[in-house]
């Protein structure tokens, strides 16, 4: 066989392959020890589909026990508490934190921006973390990084996954 066969035979298989999603929200850090002081550095490569990004929510899933967010220079950081979580006693505890909310600021499309929360991860090894986030742009447009895999299918199965940290194994 030519090498000109092969190299179409193997292009053409490709094309049948799931196309990962393109320039997707990631975490710089994609591991960490469970139960561990994380710092989620959230990457997020451009804005919406030539609109610039004016909000980033991350959705902090159950078992996130602790988060602080890092403010951003030109953007608002808010947060919304976790539903039903009981007020922290202890000095320097933080409310339990459902969502961190940047807004206000302007992500263009041709630039790329990190948005950073320091948590503390659940304590189940093993686990594969989704930390769903949002980014929304003018006129009510949205790229959505919440897609959560399904059991038995990939990260590369879905066009919008959420960014995940793997739980190390003990």
């Amino acid at each position: 066989m030519s090498r000109s066969i092969i190299a179409a035979a193997a292009l053409g298989l490709l094309a049948t392959l799931p196309a990962p999603a393109k320039a997707h929200v990631t975490l710089e850090v994609q591991q960490a020890a469970p139960n561990s002081t994380y710092r989620g550095v959230f990457r997020v490569p451009h804005g919406c589909e030539g609109a610039p990004t004016i909000r980033v929510t991350v959705r902090l899933p159950e078992g996130v026990t602790e988060a602080r967010p890092m403010p951003k220079a030109g953007w608002t950081l808010r947060t919304v508490p976790r539903a039903g979580a009981a007020a922290p006693s202890a000095h320097g505890a933080a409310v339990p934190i459902a969502e961190v909310i940047w807004e206000g600021g302007r992500l263009e499309d041709a630039h790329y921006d990190e948005f950073i929360v320091r948590m503390r991860l659940p304590d189940r090894a093993g686990e594969l973390l989704y930390i769903p986030v949002v980014q929304d742009c003018p006129d009510g447009k949205q790229a959505a990084w919440t897609e959560i895999p399904e059991p038995g299918r990939r990260v590369t199965d879905y066009r919008m996954p959420a960014p995940a940290v793997r739980l190390t194994p003990r």
